[in-house]
């Protein structure tokens, strides 16, 4: 049993890692063939006096399927949705402290100012051109980015204040980086979240009979297909929905460093005139 997860799961990453027209046309050829494949050879092995003749009883159990079906989609896609929000915002909050803490250096004195500068923008280029492809390829994250800010909290613990306004502000600025590091940590956690080999199994089988049901129909052959290709391409769409948002940073519809990318163009454009006005903060 553990193989053949695993071996789901490899076939799940195949998925993640194609575009978002191709991975819908894959789901649903494969829904809608298996499914019609399967009525036509019913249709065409089965016995005429097993095929349930009451429609009425077979659409009232097709549609308390269909109904639980419903209900449990949608409330695996509301999480996975919230688990986009939830990675969304820890990359802005990441973000935000990043460059809260640009910010502040300017006021430091030197050499600590320019150092720290250094040791900022090295952790965005980290983000940015090491952690975020091995996050949209599946694979885990070093520890490259906590070094970094390691090393810009000993500097600040080494950092010799002169007045009191300095103290506050490295006091402050050990503050953001504990945000930044609790962001990361929650940016690192769900960049591997994803639904449980479970939670596929009871929706591939909830698929499955959704369009099992509906082969007790008795009804014309070609009104039949119309039919159980109508609900396999809904459930095919349903399972691209659900493979689309099941990973915030793999796939198309990924989380992009939009927002590291955006402290990098403030740094650009403000470093020099930040580190300009270094001189004039009041004592």
């Amino acid at each position: 049993m553990p193989l053949v997860l695993e071996q789901g799961m490899l076939m799940l990453d195949f998925f993640y890692r194609l575009d978002v027209i191709t991975l819908f046309i894959i789901v649903s050829v494969i829904f809608i063939s298996v499914s019609t494949i399967t009525l036509l050879f019913l249709k065409r092995y089965l016995p005429q006096k097993l095929a349930d003749q009451d429609n009425a009883v077979v659409g009232n159990v097709s549609n308390l399927v269909s109904l639980i079906y419903g209900v449990l989609a949608g409330l695996t896609a509301l999480y996975l949705i919230n688990n986009i929000s939830y990675a969304a915002d820890a990359v802005q909050r990441e973000a935000n402290a990043v460059v809260d803490m640009y910010r502040e250096t300017t006021w430091l004195k030197q050499p600590m100012q320019d150092q720290l500068k250094v040791h900022l923008k090295k952790y965005i280029d980290t983000v940015i051109e090491v952690e975020w492809p091995l996050m949209r390829q599946g694979k885990n994250i070093d520890n490259q980015g906590d070094f970094i800010i390691e090393e810009v909290d000993d500097k600040l613990k080494e950092y010799n204040t002169s007045n009191q306004s300095e103290a506050l502000l490295v006091r402050d600025m050990q503050q953001e980086i504990k945000a930044l590091y609790d962001a990361r940590q929650q940016r690192i956690q769900l960049s591997s979240a994803s639904l449980n080999s479970e939670i596929w199994i009871v929706i591939i089988l909830g698929t499955i009979l959704m369009i099992a049901i509906n082969y007790f129909y008795t009804v014309n052959v070609f009104m039949h297909l119309i039919c159980i290709a109508a609900v396999a391409l809904m459930a095919s769409a349903m399972s691209f929905l659900l493979l689309s948002l099941d990973r915030p940073f793999q796939g198309e519809f990924v989380i992009e460093p939009v927002a590291f990318k955006s402290v990098i163009s403030f740094i650009d454009k403000h470093g020099d005139h930040h580190t300009h006005i270094t001189t004039e903060k009041p004592q």
